[in-house]
């Protein structure tokens, strides 16, 4: 007997029992929206935690420090292995006046009249400034020599050294509230630095100028504490400019020339599934490290246990909506004995009988598996529309179409491979529901089949 044949007998027996067989739909429709849909919710909520983890810093950077104990350093030695170890894209070196023997103010304005006794001053290579990604809020990032990029609020670090003590500043938050100062609420700085210069002062114990050195302003750093806090009130300047200050301020000081230490060290993996290996190859070499990976491996183990209660919830209804299927199944056997009888005495092989029967199984199982897991899809932006009502959402600043398709946000994903999933474990269920009543046509007499009544 042909496939086609097959197909035929199979719609034609759906058919004839219609009742019957839209309840088995029905039943295994249930089962799996509530596996896809209990599914989606684990989904969603791995997402949200992913990107919540994701906010707080890159996921594919590690973070290097020195093993005090075996008296390791973070020199250019260092960052040159760094940058050999497999899966390594890029190494960002910090440099910082942390690690300096003298002492450093940056002044700005007329006369240096405008003073940031302490800024967090950053000197890092063309390469890592990319690799970590600065955002700005205008011009751009140091790229000649002798330029330098502010932090969104080092502005108002700034004081002024001719106002008296306590009108001396521009005070960014509000005193009652303790909140920051935004929009027209903002007041503005003392000075404007955008196009203008900054000078780098070196003094000696008596506060005495011994070196200074200008730097133009070309840019303003979107403030983001996960890239550093430069973004914030300090100033990004270039590797080589750094060391070459360092180095003239060390002769004017009268100190041994020598070039400052990193006071920090980031190293990116190119994807987040190697950065536990990266992580491994650093700790090997004696430094200590930490990353976003602990973390977000602690939430991939409890969201996997999420996701295993919430979908053995959802399998308890497709088993029975995989009983139902075999009771069908076998009812039908039961009925059809003087038909299945008849086919064998003209000659149908053994092999085609269990094949029509299983076929009507796996019809029933992937009619409703495909029913079930597109009505998914409307019962997974109910439960997203729910969720954006409540308020549980936050604020949302798109359109509900769009917040129910692309926010991360949603408590209820389904991804492309979770709609297969259900699609074909319907299939797989009805195959196996299908299974027993086959094996039960195979076994029936033709001749006790033809003198059934």
């Amino acid at each position: 007997m042909s496939l086609t044949d097959l197909l035929k007998m199979c719609a034609q027996n759906l058919r004839r029992r219609k009742g019957r067989t839209f309840l088995s739909v029905l039943g295994v429709v249930v089962g799996c929206c509530s596996i896809v849909c209990m599914l989606s919710i684990g989904v969603g909520m791995s997402a949200s935690q992913e990107q919540w983890i994701s906010e707080m810093g890159d996921l594919t950077a590690v973070d290097v420090y020195p093993n005090y104990v075996s008296d390791t350093k973070l020199d250019d030695e260092l960052i040159a292995q760094l940058g050999e170890l497999p899966n390594v894209t890029a190494v960002a070196a910090k440099l910082s006046f942390d690690a300096v023997d003298f002492t450093t103010s940056v002044t700005a304005g007329p006369g240096g009249r405008y003073v940031s006794a302490y800024a967090d001053v950053a000197g890092y290579s063309q390469q890592a400034m990319q690799s970590l990604d600065y955002k700005l809020l205008e011009g751009s990032l140091p790229e000649r020599k002798g330029t330098v990029a502010i932090g969104e609020a080092f502005e108002y670090s700034l004081t002024d050294s001719k106002r008296p003590e306590g009108r001396n500043t521009v005070e960014l938050y509000d005193p009652d509230t303790g909140e920051e100062l935004t929009g027209e609420d903002r007041p503005k700085p003392f000075v404007s630095l955008s196009g203008g210069k900054l000078s780098f002062n070196v003094t000696d114990d008596d506060g005495k100028v011994i070196y200074t050195e200008s730097f133009q302003v070309v840019g303003k750093l979107k403030q983001d504490y996960n890239v550093g806090s430069e973004t914030d009130s300090g100033v990004l300047m270039q590797a080589e400019d750094f060391k070459a200050f360092c180095f003239n301020a060390q002769k004017a000081a009268n100190l041994k020339r020598k070039t400052p230490p990193y006071s920090a060290v980031k190293v990116f993996a190119d994807e987040i599934n190697n950065v536990a290996a990266v992580e491994e190859a650093i700790k090997g070499m004696g430094f200590e490290t930490s990353s976003m990976e602990s973390m977000r491996e602690s939430t991939k183990k409890e969201m996997a246990t999420v996701q295993l209660a919430l979908g053995g919830i959802g399998a308890v209804s497709l088993l029975v909506a995989a009983i139902g299927i075999m009771n069908t199944m076998i009812m039908s056997v039961s009925e059809r004995t003087k038909e299945i009888g008849v086919m064998k005495a003209l000659g149908c092989g053994l092999s085609d009988i269990r094949r029509l029967f299983l076929l009507e199984a796996a019809s029933i199982g992937l009619l409703g598996g495909a029913v079930g897991s597109a009505l998914s899809y409307l019962i997974s932006a109910v439960i997203d529309l729910i969720y954006l009502q409540s308020g549980s959402a936050g604020e949302v600043t798109v359109g509900v179409i769009a917040y129910l398709l692309t926010s991360p946000q949603r408590i209820s994903v389904i991804p492309l491979w979770l709609f297969l999933f259900g699609l074909l474990f319907s299939l797989l269920i009805g195959l196996v529901s299908g299974a027993y009543p086959a094996m039960k046509a195979v076994k029936i007499s033709p001749l006790e089949a033809m003198k059934n009544e």
